[in-house]
């Protein structure tokens, strides 16, 4: 897979990590946000709701029901709340389809598309082109090789990041097949317990996320911290698929702190460790 990898004048890398930088503003509290989501009739409304308060860069509801929409903004309220910087990397939020049309449009260089991420002061058209390409070429090998269900986070160089929900999952019976094959993997093992529901699955791409915010896994420091723990103690203590990846462990360890109310001795010690880096940055 090629990098994107482009020259920057002074002037623009500083307004590119000033970006990556941003921070959730809370002009109200988290209950309040909740009965305005609760509150919202159509999914406009909550995509008006999300634009209002900086929620993302762009956000696309038009794939799913008012009742998954609801879902995913208490999701990113909860998140943003707990952990405001981690706004600077989701610049898009809604389904597969819909990213895959984005980058498309970024790959013409359609120029409001770049309006809307931000980057028309950063990038020049032809490096917003071979953005949307080369993230085209990213999603189609993600698609091809990973068991991708419910939620995914597609890292575009910072700038085109994608947080996205499977709008078919939320469909008939294939949630409900999707919620009782969560329940299985968390009963066997194969995922942390109480990760058995959708919002512990969006939680997990948040671990990302925060991942990325805290330059863990990529530091030395990061890797260190983790060797700590040997392959038995994350598999009986976290998961089995934990065992996949160093980045995979974090965003298990995540998981399991959002989603269950008193997280076991791995995931509490890895997500206090990401908090005390996010907080020392």
């Amino acid at each position: 897979m090629k990098r994107f990898e482009i020259e920057l004048s002074d002037a623009q890398n500083r307004m590119l990590i000033a970006r990556l930088n941003r921070e959730f503003y809370k002009r109200c509290s988290p209950e309040a946000f909740y009965c305005k989501i609760d509150g919202a009739t159509t999914v406009r409304e909550l995509e008006a709701i999300a634009k209002k308060y900086g929620f993302c860069d762009i956000i696309d509801f038009s794939a799913f029901s008012p009742y998954s929409a609801k879902k995913i903004m208490r999701i990113l309220t909860k998140a943003l709340y707990r952990f405001p910087r981690i706004v600077g990397r989701i610049n898009y939020v809604g389904s597969y389809k819909g990213y895959e049309e984005l980058l498309r449009k970024l790959g013409e260089g359609d120029p409001e598309c770049v309006r809307a991420l931000g980057l028309q002061h950063i990038f020049s058209t032809e490096n917003a082109r071979e953005l949307g390409a080369l993230g085209l070429e990213i999603c189609k090998e993600l698609w091809a090789c990973a068991d991708v269900s419910l939620a995914a986070f597609v890292h575009l160089a910072g700038c085109c990041n994608g947080f996205l929900f499977d709008s078919t999952d939320y469909k008939d019976y294939a949630y409900f097949d999707t919620i009782a094959t969560l329940r299985r993997n968390e009963q066997s093992g194969f995922h942390p317990k109480g990760c058995n529901t959708f919002e512990s699955v969006a939680y997990h791409e948040i671990g990302h996320i925060l991942d990325a915010v805290c330059n863990f896994t990529s530091s030395e420091a990061g890797k260190k911290f983790l060797e700590r723990y040997s392959s038995e103690e994350v598999e009986s203590g976290l998961s089995r698929y934990a065992l996949t990846s160093p980045d995979e462990l974090v965003a298990e360890a995540v998981s399991e702190a959002f989603s269950n109310s008193a997280p076991r001795k791995i995931a509490s010690e890895v997500f206090a460790k990401l908090c005390e880096i996010y907080q020392n940055n």
